[in-house]
């Protein structure tokens, strides 16, 4: 699972510009991620959307996420969905790498 955070925060780091504080846990991840979205939300909305669509987020979920009212539980839960979609996507991989086929990033 550590392995696992750290490839997550690589990720998150070059989507989002986030710098590393303190020790890496999923908690420690949300709350970094939690607040660059927050930032986004109010500062870059385009540049958010972008990044949701890179990363492949289920649309169904993150218009659901946006009937929020308040900003800081829409960057919270974006955060969660962005992290557990990462953590999806590394899962994934490994299978197919440990299945013997390449899957690149």
């Amino acid at each position: 699972m550590e392995n696992e955070i750290n490839e997550v925060y690589s990720i998150i780091s070059r989507n989002f510009e986030v710098e590393k504080s303190g020790e890496l846990t999923i908690d420690t991840l949300v709350k970094m991620l939690s607040v660059r979205i927050r930032e986004l939300l109010e500062k870059n909305l385009e540049k958010l959307v972008s990044i949701m669509y890179r990363i492949d987020l289920n649309q169904a979920k993150v218009d659901k996420i946006f009937e929020n009212i308040s900003k800081d539980e829409i960057a919270y839960q974006l955060a969660v969905l962005i992290i557990e979609r990462q953590i999806e996507k590394i899962r994934t991989r490994r299978l197919y790498k440990s299945a013997g086929g390449e899957i690149e990033e």
